[in-house]
């Protein structure tokens, strides 16, 4: 049996014990430092990373290898947030703009953009007009999509497609019109043959080529006082096609669009509205479906593919994709919605 003295000599041995622990314990973390596992630190950024980073973000920091050239020029920002600083500094890169207002507008759209995305997305749209996009468009929109890259020759836009602002940088202009230098030539070569063809008594032009945001907005808001179903021929800015500068339309498209208001049905027979149109715009539709191709041009809106377009058939709407990528289209009798198109025009 323990006697009273060994009791206490042993209670007081655990309480020494117990004080001595909590003492090493004290002293461990005090002179812990809670930088150990992140290699990338000097005198001139220990105490400021310290002073604004928890234990959980330096965790952050180790666990993604982040080092501090990525985020030491936002890191004293009141709005700064760890978990966005790879987008921080791709925007800067990217685009620069005062810090502040970088890391408010990621930190407000991040979930607009992926990280891949945002590089993309500020080589080809300015902070302002990826903001009101983000602010209004988006929000009155909500299955609207903004292409990431608008510099691709072939992209497509629709009703859920859009490029909103942008305006292409390699325009040159074409008898009146801006069209995309790389189509020139071609351009050029099909307006001579169909000149040639027809002994010079007549010719294809071009009434429009490339047109702006703000000038297709005023286009689409007047022609919409005047014809509810405007979007069977047209699209509203940043979804229309002329805004990438290789869509062009050629003379007889007013007769043509005056004609499918008349007679064109829901069954989308354009019997009437082809008899009905000028022998002259007869030959030129004709000889543009057999030959257009050759010059690297296709019908934009074919005959027969309105619920994939959103429009209605348009002859003398054309566009650009070079010649081989436009005969690889004739052949196999595909539109652009169909077709699945290499990184660069040929």
């Amino acid at each position: 049996m323990i006697s009273k003295k060994e009791l206490r000599a042993r209670v007081l041995l655990i309480v020494v014990c117990f004080a001595i622990g909590c003492y090493c314990l004290y002293y461990m973390d005090k002179s812990y430092d809670p930088l150990a596992r992140y290699p990338y630190t000097n005198d001139e950024n220990r105490d400021i990373i310290l002073e604004y980073l928890d234990s959980d973000d330096i965790d952050y920091l180790v666990n993604q290898h982040i080092t501090p050239d990525k985020f030491m020029d936002f890191i004293e920002l009141s709005d700064f947030d760890l978990k966005n600083t790879l987008y921080y500094k791709e925007a800067k890169d990217t685009q620069d703009a005062d810090n502040e207002y970088i890391v408010n507008f990621v930190n407000r759209f991040r979930k607009n953009f992926s990280y891949e995305s945002l590089k993309e997305l500020l080589s080809h749209y300015s902070y302002i007009d990826l903001t009101t996009f983000y602010e209004n468009e988006a929000v009155l929109y909500s299955n609207l999509r903004l292409v990431t890259d608008p510099t691709n020759p072939y992209t497509v836009l629709n009703q859920e497609n859009t490029v909103y602002k942008y305006a292409p940088e390699n325009l040159v202009s074409y008898n009146g019109v801006y069209v995309q230098s790389a189509m020139v030539d071609d351009l050029t070569n099909m307006l001579d043959a169909y000149k040639s063809v027809m002994d010079e008594q007549d010719q294809l032009s071009i009434s429009s080529g490339y047109l702006n945001y703000e000038e297709i907005l005023d286009l689409y808001v007047n022609a919409s006082k005047e014809f509810s179903g405007i979007d069977n021929y047209m699209f509203s800015a940043g979804k229309n096609e002329q805004q990438l500068g290789y869509t062009i339309v050629l003379n007889g498209q007013d007769e043509w669009i005056n004609l499918c208001k008349l007679y064109l049905n829901e069954d989308m027979d354009y019997t009437q509205v082809q008899e009905e149109l000028s022998k002259e715009n007869q030959n030129r539709v004709e000889w543009l479906l057999e030959n257009a191709y050759r010059y690297g041009f296709v019908v934009r809106y074919e005959m027969g593919q309105e619920k994939k377009t959103g429009h209605w058939y348009q002859p003398f709407v054309l566009r650009y994709v070079g010649v081989k990528t436009a005969k690889a289209m004739h052949d196999s009798n595909k539109g652009m919605e169909q077709m699945t198109f290499k990184d660069e025009l040929e």
